[in-house]
């Protein structure tokens, strides 16, 4: 979509709504109205199917305006990754930014769906006005996204588990382009090709099975590598590093491995540490974090295909105030990964974008 067509469609929109949202977007004090037009006023306004990048956004809409007293909530994962930290900071940020409040309510490991499902219900009874989240499960936390929109309450997604529900924003890069990233990475550094292998995330993880899948394909542009083992290890260094291990003994011959996250991709580096191969083997990681910039300038990593956490959260927190003010937004905020090796590290030393 150009930015003509979206500025246009926002003032169009803009009109065509008011009434709806008048009825369903927060109150003078912030909290979410409520109104059985709720979520076909917001669902109105996210055009399904577009994807346009975050600064295109931006500058199209302008900076969002902020109602008095209005909150972003954000239920993200374990703050034990550091990547959510970085998302939570991002969405903290922003919020700081433009002057409103924000609440974060993290669980506490990757696979508490449940508890995470509670976290979100609690959010939205402390009347949020916009709510953001990074489901565990793409589809864990669509009842209380449904009750969201219903209350005129906008919900975006960011970084992980993009839905299918409608009027739901997602935030974030395309995983299947940042798996395909990586295969192109290592053909480039393979040009004679050769035996690769990938460590993946939790088999239950929209990242996860994207990234899999976008490197696989990848793979099929390059047929001089050759994927001889691919498994889970559910997002758990140790659990990395012991998968590595068994997969170098059966296959001595493993030129590279990509890696579903950077903390899986350290426990991968200790087992090619301890069969003597570092520098030997690429080993490519995913998102970017601080250590893994680290292990790159160390000589630990060959690279990473790093996500701009900041600006996702960023991203989600304006995509909720321009619908609530009315704005079409598109079902899907771009926020492209790309690579960081040894020759742009120095470029990011600190942070995460």
């Amino acid at each position: 979509m150009s930015r003509t067509t979206l500025r246009t469609s926002a003032v169009v929109a803009a009109a065509v709504v008011a009434v709806g949202l008048a009825g369903c977007s927060a109150t003078p004090d912030g909290s979410p109205a409520g109104g059985a037009d709720g979520a076909a006023a917001i669902t109105s306004l996210v055009q399904t199917d577009e994807v346009t990048a975050y600064d295109d956004v931006l500058d199209s809409l302008g900076a969002p305006e902020v109602p008095d007293g209005a909150t972003v909530c954000y239920v993200t994962r374990t703050l034990s990754n550091e990547y959510w930290s970085f998302v939570a900071d991002g969405v903290k940020k922003r919020a700081e930014e433009l002057g409103m409040k924000s609440q974060i309510f993290a669980v506490n490991d990757e696979s508490s769906i449940t508890e995470q499902l509670d976290k979100a219900k609690s959010a939205l009874n402390q009347n949020c006005s916009i709510l953001l989240a990074s489901p565990i499960s793409a589809t864990g936390l669509d009842s209380v996204f449904s009750e969201a929109l219903a209350k005129g309450v906008p919900v975006a997604v960011l970084n992980d588990a993009k839905g299918t529900l409608p009027g739901v924003v997602y935030s974030g890069p395309d995983a299947l382009i940042t798996g395909e990233t990586a295969a192109d990475y290592l053909a480039q550094k393979l040009p004679d090709g050769g035996e690769v292998a990938m460590v993946e995330g939790d088999p239950g993880s929209s990242n996860a099975l994207n990234r899999g899948q976008g490197f696989k394909n990848g793979l099929e542009k390059h047929p001089n590598l050759s994927l001889v083992a691919s498994q889970t290890a559910n997002w758990d260094q140790t659990k990395a590093q012991d998968i590595a291990t068994a997969m170098l003994t059966a296959n001595p011959n493993i030129a590279a491995f990509y890696v579903q996250n950077d903390g899986m991709a350290f426990g991968v580096a200790t087992a090619i540490e301890r069969a003597g191969k570092t520098g030997q083997i690429l080993l490519v990681g995913t998102d970017g974090i601080p250590q893994a910039k680290t292990e790159i300038q160390d000589g630990n990593l060959t690279a990473t295909v790093s996500q701009k956490p900041g600006v996702e959260g960023a991203a989600g927190v304006d995509a909720g105030l321009w619908l609530l003010a009315g704005k079409e937004v598109p079902a899907w905020i771009e926020v492209p990964a790309f690579i960081i090796d040894s020759e742009n590290v120095s470029e990011y030393a600190t942070g995460m974008p």
